[in-house]
Parts: C-alpha cells; sequence; structure tokens
C-alpha cells in the first residue's frame, strides 16, 4: 500500500506539473536575466576559485562552499539516476537531461543568490536557505517553516535511501559480500564525519570533489578513445529518440522529456534549495559571486559527469530499456531488468577489465558519502531554522545530535532494502520540496536581477565586485551582517 502511495504521488509530482515548474523555471530566468550561463560562462569558472576573506570567521571559502555544494550534485544520480534514465526513457532522455542541464543553471544560479543574499548568523555562522528567503525576502514566515520542516523530512529522513542503496548494490555486486556490510561501514563513516560540523564537511569535501570527478572522467576518456568509432551510431541514437518513437529504444518524446528533466533536476537540485545553504555559507562578498560559481557547479554535474556517465553505457552498449531493448555490450546484460549501476560497471568492465567493478563501486562511494554529508548539512540548516531564536539554543543542539545519530541509522536501513523502493522514496522527497520552493525562488526574481545588474556595473568600472547594501538593498536583507562582511571593501572605497 505504501509502494501505491508512493509511485501514485511520484507519478502527479513528475508529469505534467513538475515540466511546467521545472522547464517552465530555467527558461524565465534563462530570458529574464540574459541568458547569463552563456554571458558570464568564463568569468563563472573563475569565481569557483574565489577565496574570501581570511579575516572573517562565519563562513567557509567560496571554493570550500562549491565543493560542498559538488559534493551534494554529483552523487549517484550522475551515475544511477543516468542509467536509470536510459531505462526508462530511453537514449534521447540523454538529450533532454543535457537541454535541462543548461536552463536548469540559470535557476540554480538565481536560488544561489537569494540564498547568499538573505542570509543570518546563528550561532557565530552564517545560515541561509529556502526558508530564510521564504521569510526574510517575501515575508512568509509560515510558508519558510512549513519548506523547512519538509526539508528537515525530505532531505535528512529521505533523499539518501538512493544514494545509500546503489552504493551497497554496487559493492555486493563486486564483491559477492552482503549489502548488510557495506551499509554498516557507511553508516560509521557517516556519522564520524557528521561530529565536525560544516567546517570538517567541507573540508571533506574539498579533498574529495576535485579527486573523484577528475578520476571519473578519466575513466570516460579511455572508454571513449577505445570506442571511438562508435561516436556517430550513439549521436544518431540520441538525437532520433529524443524526437521520435521506438518499438525497443524508447517510449516516445514524452517519457524522454520527463526521465530527461528529472533526472537532470535529481542530479543538480536545481530549484530544491540545497545548494542554497552551502551557498550561504560561503565567505563571499557579493551574492553574483556565489550564484556564478554555483551555475558552473550545474554544467559540471549535468552536462559533464551525467553526460560523460550516459555516453560510457550508450558506447559500449551495456543499457536496457524498459521497452524490450537489451544491449549485447556485457553477458550480463539480459538479466537486467531495471536501469542501475550496474550498468556502468559493465560498461568500464569491458575496457578495463574485471578491476573495473570494484573502481566503479569505489567513485559510487565518493560520489555517495559527498551527497549523505551534504544531506546531512541541509537537514542541519533546516533544523536551526525552525528553532533560531537565541532562547532556543539547547533545542537546536539537541535535533543537530538527532540528525547526527538518526541519519546513520536510516542510510543503514536504506542499504538494504529493494533498489525500487530507495529511489521512489528519494524521487518523491525532492519533487515534493522542488515543487513549493520553486515558488518562491521565482517570486523573487526581482532581487536576483537587480544583483547581478550590480556586479555587471562594478566589473564594468574595474572594480572587484562586494555588495554595499547603502547602495542596493530589499526588505528582508540583514543589512549589518553584509556591512560586517564587507567592512573592509566599504572603508576602502569611502
Amino acid at each position: 500500500m505504501l509502494d501505491a502511495f508512493i509511485n501514485t504521488a511520484n507519478g502527479f509530482l513528475w508529469g505534467i506539473p513538475m515540466l511546467v515548474v521545472i522547464a517552465g523555471g530555467g527558461l524565465f530566468y534563462t530570458f529574464y536575466l540574459g541568458f547569463p550561463q552563456f554571458k558570464h560562462f568564463g568569468d563563472a569558472w573563475k569565481r569557483i576559485l574565489d577565496k574570501g576573506d581570511p579575516t572573517k570567521t562565519g563562513g567557509v571559502s567560496p571554493f570550500a562552499s562549491f565543493c560542498t555544494t559538488m559534493a551534494m550534485r554529483v552523487g549517484t544520480g550522475n551515475v544511477a539516476g543516468v542509467a536509470v534514465a536510459v531505462y526508462s526513457g530511453g537514449p534521447g532522455a540523454v538529450f533532454w537531461m543535457f537541454l535541462c542541464g543548461i536552463t536548469n543553471s540559470a535557476v540554480n544560479f538565481a536560488e544561489c543568490v537569494q540564498g547568499s543574499l538573505y542570509k543570518t548568523k546563528i550561532d557565530g555562522e552564517y545560515r541561509g536557505g529556502p526558508y530564510y528567503v521564504a521569510e526574510r525576502g517575501l515575508g512568509w514566515a509560515p510558508y519558510g517553516a512549513f519548506i523547512a520542516i519538509i526539508s528537515l523530512i525530505g532531505i535528512g529522513l529521505f533523499m539518501p535511501s538512493a544514494a545509500t542503496n546503489t552504493v551497497c548494490v554496487a559493492f555486493a555486486e563486486a564483491t559477492g559480500a552482503p549489502q548488510i556490510l557495506f551499509a554498516a561501514v557507511m553508516a560509521i563513516i557517516m556519522f564520524v564525519t557528521c561530529l565536525g560540523g560544516i567546517k570538517r564537511i567541507s573540508d571533506a569535501a574539498s579533498a574529495i570533489v576535485p579527486f573523484m570527478v577528475a578520476v571519473y572522467f578519466i575513466c570516460f576518456v579511455i572508454i571513449f578513445v577505445m570506442n571511438i568509432g562508435e561516436t556517430g551510431r550513439v549521436l544518431s541514437q540520441i538525437v532520433s529518440c529524443a524526437f521520435s518513437k521506438d518499438a525497443l529504444l524508447s517510449g516516445g518524446i514524452g517519457i524522454a522529456i520527463q526521465q530527461g528533466v528529472k533526472r537532470a533536476t535529481f542530479s543538480s537540485a536545481s530549484g530544491m534549495g540545497e545548494a542554497t545553504p552551502t551557498a550561504a555559507a560561503a565567505e563571499s562578498p557579493h551574492p553574483t559571486r556565489v550564484g556564478l560559481a554555483n551555475m558552473a557547479g550545474v554544467w559540471v554535474d549535468t552536462n559533464i559527469v551525467c553526460t560523460v556517465s550516459a555516453l560510457m553505457i550508450l558506447y559500449t552498449d551495456c543499457f536496457n530499456t524498459a521497452f524490450g531493448y537489451v544491449g549485447s555490450g556485457h553477458p550480463n546484460m539480459a538479466a537486467q531488468t531495471s536501469g542501475s549501476a550496474v550498468m556502468i560497471q559493465y560498461a568500464a568492465t569491458n575496457v578495463l577489465g574485471n578491476f573495473a567493478e570494484i573502481f566503479i563501486a569505489f567513485m559510487l562511494f565518493l560520489f555517495s558519502f559527498t551527497c549523505l554529508v551534504s544531506y546531512y548539512y541541509e537537514a542541519e540548516t533546516a533544523s536551526t531554522y525552525l528553532f533560531q531564536k537565541p532562547e532556543q539554543a539547547g533545542i537546536r543542539k539537541g535535533i543537530t545530535w538527532f540528525l547526527r545519530i538518526a541519519m546513520p541509522v536510516l542510510i543503514f536501513y536504506y542499504g538494504i532494502v529493494g533498489a525500487a523502493m530507495a529511489w521512489n522514496l528519494a524521487d518523491l522527497a525532492l519533487g515534493s520540496i522542488t515543487f513549493f520552493n520553486m515558488l518562491v525562488v521565482v517570486l523573487l526574481a526581482k532581487p536576483v536581477k537587480a544583483m547581478l545588474k550590480d556586479y555587471e556595473a562594478q566589473k564594468k568600472a574595474g572594480k572587484d565586485p562586494y555588495y554595499d547594501p547603502d547602495k542596493v538593498s530589499f526588505k528582508g536583507v540583514d543589512v549589518e551582517l553584509w556591512k560586517e562582511i564587507n567592512s573592509n571593501y566599504i572603508a576602502a572605497n569611502k
């Protein structure tokens, strides 16, 4: 009965309503902001390496914030999620996933600018997120509390399901050992890491994320070189299946679009508000700088890493579809009756040998682990919002400890449940939060555009852009906090 309810809810959330919300929101911000994902493409990559002000102690460096955000983005959705998209929507889903990644980058830019602009300081740390934006930017405190509650439950308790299960299945496939063993190991490592709060989480992300993305990309390059003669077939397959129905490869353009949008959104979490807590934690002098860095992050996540995963299985023909197609790239393909990371493992095995199954399982562990610690931080930030008053400090600490214990316990549980249940729970959480958060993201378009114009004007004048709330501000912005953050800039320009 629970499965039926979850499937029904997902069918509604990820149908026409979500296509309108995500695709419509992405197109709106792309045009409203003047195609920022192209206009500021080069500058966005530079903003990733911003060092921040070392004299400030309320947040983490912009690079650490970027890596922490990427830790959330580059996860199981980039590997197993892509395999699910190809299985459920055919190769054409890859085309729509790539296209949605482009428009999603504009949405992510907007929500990260909002998260940074409306942040505050609690217990000596910068805090921000969609709930703060709703309360401070729109004056919708009850709605902010509602988003915080569904974020706390959805991100903290349900979203870890897919990441955990995928890793445990991959290691079980590669080693033959029981899933419960890997579930226990992940739970223990998760508990130890989260004890250190955002500083330890950002340190772990800064060390792991660049390494794992680089190594995974190298794996793809090897597969590409070994199968370069298949390029024409693969590209033709993707484009033709994106627009036409094939009895075995595709269920039609509607299913391809749905799966492409769903997996691009799941992977990048654009519109969900997942990136805004870590964007707010960045010690950055201007909200636009944080938005640009995160916009580049969506390009990395969806348009590079997700595309790499898709091409790996398509080049090697290690994929099946729900419509009857069975790839010939690996002898065990006929036994695969659903999309999973096993497809990526088989693809890598074709080129790298049996070692590849362990290698991909290890990469999945890195992808998923960084995702899980980001989920913890986002859930902690949501709980901090709900009990942000000074006299509620004890409650905040109590909930923090509850999350540090409850999430590892759930991670252990998710490591041994069925894969279908794990992915359905994660999709339900993602869809619910995105659906309600996008309303806030779209309604606060004016401050986003104002911040971008202010940034562009300073760049044109040859200045190092910083935000001065005495020149441009909106109701709900913590003016004194921003003056404290940019005190050195403001004093130098008097």
